[in-house]
């Protein structure tokens, strides 16, 4: 049996399908981040769990970096798995040079050097490709941590473009209260609501 839908209530489904997909991605990009930090001291005896706060931006960010690892080298065992993406996140994230310089002794002990050069390449070229997303929206971010908190947008950038292209009456303040409450935090700087509503802008 066919069900014919007016044009206002596909728009409606679109748009409540996307804010799952945001929600979703959100949250399981968190939660890994959260088990490679624990993980990590665990196995690796590397304690990054006060980065936890920083858990919705390192999730962003890494998603895509976890992507490319298990895509690029999908024989690594989980432990050399957990060490390329311990560090990345503290080369982004860790101020200390204590704690980098014992991540980075690790990697080689592992001979795992190569794989982290290639690794914290694509991790660059995705960290500038969002600086020139910044920089084109006019905003003005103070310094790194702050500009890394907004790195949760990267993975749920494509829904966020599907709700702009499907939806005109998409309502910016809306949308943005949405996101603010699947990332249960909030950001220092630059409003999200500015954030959001020059990317969309952008979009359209």
């Amino acid at each position: 049996m066919r069900i014919i839908i007016t044009e206002t209530q596909k728009r409606i489904i679109l748009r409540e399908s996307n804010g799952e997909e945001i929600k979703d991605t959100i949250k399981t990009n968190t939660e890994k981040i959260e088990k490679i930090i624990k993980e990590s001291k665990e196995q690796i005896g590397i304690n990054l769990e006060f980065l936890l706060t920083w858990g919705v931006g390192i999730g962003g960010f890494m998603g895509p970096v976890e992507d490319f690892i298990q895509g690029r080298f999908p024989d690594l065992s989980e432990t050399e798995f957990l060490l390329l993406m311990t560090g990345v996140i503290a080369t982004y994230f860790v101020k200390s040079k204590k704690t980098l310089t014992k991540i980075y002794n690790k990697i080689k002990e592992k001979n795992l050097d190569n794989k982290f050069e290639s690794t914290l390449k694509k991790s660059d070229s995705l960290y500038q490709s969002f600086l020139d997303l910044v920089e084109s929206l006019n905003l003005t971010i103070h310094n790194l941590s702050n500009m890394l908190s907004y790195t949760f947008i990267i993975p749920i950038l494509p829904n966020i473009l599907s709700m702009v292209e499907n939806d005109s009456s998409l309502d910016i303040s809306s949308l943005t209260k949405r996101i603010i409450g699947f990332i249960g935090v909030t950001i220092a700087g630059v409003s999200i609501k500015e954030f959001i509503s020059k990317i969309i802008s952008k979009l359209r």
